[in-house]
């Protein structure tokens, strides 16, 4: 009777390890097919944006790959932490990492991002060093970008982050005539993915980029004992 009980025993363990991985294999699978088809729709958007702005195909090239190379680099960040979050640091230091230490500054706590606001803001500081390289502060030897964020508790708990690109020293600002794809994808990827608000001032002594948004926290979930908990 011993011998029978722990074969069955052993027998329906066995089976419910089997059920759990297949479960879980589901889920991740159906995590993994979401954020491909988000990650299409990012490039799709950005292609057909960058297509309109394109005075030839070789622009449209140099430019789409930027950016895919831009997004690439934040899912490289996201990778090392499994997916999880992103640090606002690294995503910055990545970004501006082309150019001279001595022209960049960043200053801000240690602040890590959902994977969805990271993704966001990784295009942003993009756009905004491309910006900067071509016209701004980070087009001339003296130029300097400043990057600063902060953080603070709001009365219901949350958490309220706040971040400022500022340059100084470069060529004097004039505000565009009409608004390019790179500050429409900055102010969508804010307000849409980012759930925030951005403020882009033309200042003649350097541009000035300031955005606030919650803190969305990144959830750590272990698939297999979502799937085991009774509901």
């Amino acid at each position: 009777m011993m011998g029978v009980v722990l074969d069955v025993t052993d027998r329906h363990a066995a089976f419910a390890a089997v059920t759990a991985s297949e479960r879980r294999l589901r889920l991740l699978t159906n995590e993994l097919n979401h954020r491909v088809k988000n990650t299409l729709a990012t490039i799709q958007s950005i292609a057909a944006h960058t297509a309109r702005r394109a005075g030839s195909l070789p622009d449209f090239r140099r430019v789409f790959e930027d950016r895919l190379m831009a997004l690439s680099a934040t899912h490289n960040i996201l990778t090392q932490s499994s997916w999880e979050a992103a640090a606002v640091g690294d995503l910055a230091a990545q970004e501006l990492a082309p150019f001279p230490e001595s022209q960049v500054r960043l200053d801000g706590e240690r602040l890590e991002l959902a994977a969805r606001q990271a993704l966001a803001l990784g295009l942003v500081f993009h756009e905004l060093a491309t910006n900067a390289a071509k016209y701004g502060a980070l087009s001339t030897p003296t130029g300097r970008v400043t990057i600063s964020w902060r953080t603070s508790e709001q009365a219901n708990g949350a958490r309220l982050w706040t971040l400022e690109w500022r340059e100084e020293g470069g060529p004097p600002v004039t505000a565009p005539k009409a608004s390019g794809f790179g500050s429409q994808l900055i102010k969508v990827s804010v307000q849409q993915d980012l759930g925030g608000a951005v403020e882009i001032d033309y200042a003649p002594g350097g541009l000035v980029c300031r955005i606030q948004a919650m803190v969305l926290v990144a959830e750590t979930v272990d698939p297999l004992n979502s799937w085991l908990e009774p509901h």
